[in-house]
This record gives structure tokens, C-alpha cells and sequence, in this order.
């Protein structure tokens, strides 16, 4: 049976690409990805069609084609965090998927500051709104992970946490991470909502007295 590729490819830089996942990357005929994604891979002669908002005819062109090209759905990080993955299982039988993990920008920035992150609530507000539930987890959890976006980048969470009344908390915020120019930013909200980041990041809320 002809299997559909939903690959993690890390971070962002090839040397967090596991080697399974090149190997299928160079097998296939069609890479299917965001921007970032596929530039990664343009030194490779396939047919590359870039994900939009327009899920149902990447969806539809998947259906079509998946019998007679090898297709892989290139996602950033691991397909089990909040990638396209959960989509294409509702709309495709999940007998037709193969999935490959990778090295979530989660675990990257864990490691980079040392510390574990099974203990974490992990948020992702990509496209989302800022609501009361976020704020107690926020005042009740000890250890959140958030995936930022254009709409929230931590200053404004700073901000916006210290205006509803979250004290004696601590922020660290990884941007680009992987990259050359990779930047992390630790303090607390006051200093964390009077810099400017990057639109995309990871950011780490701890209680104030937690080692870091």
C-alpha cells in the first residue's frame, strides 16, 4: 500500500534532520511544506507545492495523487506538536500515513537551558486568543512552554500577564533556535515586555525561585 509521509524535520537546521527522514526526503517526489520547509531543501530536483491556508487542496491533492507519487508532508519540529499531522488524520484514513518524528524546538530549547520538559504544560497560541484559562495556568503551573506568534510575541504575554495581576514569575525566550543566529533571553516579565523578539519563538514561563 502506497503510505503518505508526515515527516518532522526539526527545528529549523539541517543538523537537527534525523537521518531517516533525509532518506525519505530524497525518495519522494513531492515535498509538501511551509516556506521555511522547503527552501531547506531546494538543491533537490522534486516537485515542492507550499502549504497556504488552503488545507483542503493540499488535502485534495494528497487524495489524488498519494497511488502514483511518493508524497511527504514536510512539518517543523515533531508531527505530534501541533503540526498539520492532527488535520490530515481527520481527513485522510490514518492506515495511509507514515510518521517520522524530529527534534521539537521544545526539546532543543529544553536542552539548551538544561532542563527537563515532561513536566511542562505546553500552549501554542498560533492564531489563538489570550484567555482566562491562560492566565491561571499560567498563576497555577509551575513550568509553561509556549509557541508563539505575530498576534502574541512575549512581550506583549509579558505585558499582558503583568497587567492581569501574574506575579513572581520568571521568562526565558529562545529565538531561531538552531540557526547561527540563534538568540535566548532570560528575565523576568518587567525586562521581558520592554524587549523586542522575533515573531516566531519558544518561551518558558517558571516559577521565580526555579534554577535556571
Amino acid at each position: 500500500m502506497s503510505k503518505i509521509n508526515i515527516l518532522g524535520i526539526g527545528p529549523g537546521s539541517k543538523d537537527y534532520l534525523l537521518k531517516i527522514t533525509e532518506k525519505e526526503i530524497i525518495k519522494s517526489d513531492v515535498l509538501i511544506g511551509g516556506e521555511r520547509a522547503l527552501s531547506l531543501f531546494s538543491d533537490l530536483n522534486k516537485k515542492k507545492i507550499k502549504i497556504t491556508s488552503d488545507l483542503k487542496s493540499i488535502k485534495n491533492y494528497i487524495l489524488q495523487n498519494y497511488k502514483k507519487e511518493k508524497i511527504s508532508v514536510l512539518v517543523s519540529g515533531d508531527p505530534g506538536l501541533f503540526s498539520m499531522m492532527n488535520y490530515l488524520k481527520r481527513n485522510i484514513s490514518k492506515d495511509l500515513l507514515k510518521i517520522i518524528p524530529g527534534i521539537s524546538s521544545l526539546q532543543l530549547a529544553a536542552a539548551r537551558v538544561k532542563i527537563n520538559w515532561n513536566d511542562m504544560n505546553i500552549i501554542s497560541l498560533h492564531g489563538k486568543n489570550i484567555e482566562d484559562d491562560f492566565i491561571n495556568e499560567v498563576k497555577s503551573k509551575s513550568k509553561i512552554a509556549l509557541f508563539t506568534d505575530n498576534n502574541f510575541s512575549p512581550d506583549k504575554i509579558a505585558s499582558f500577564l503583568l497587567n492581569k495581576g501574574v506575579k513572581n514569575k520568571k521568562v526565558v525566550v529562545f529565538e531561531k533556535l538552531s540557526y547561527p543566529d540563534e538568540k535566548i533571553v532570560k528575565g523576568s516579565l518587567e525586562k521581558i515586555k520592554t524587549d523586542d523578539f522575533a515573531n516566531l519563538t519558544v518561551m518558558v514561563i517558571l516559577d521565580e525561585e526555579m534554577e535556571i
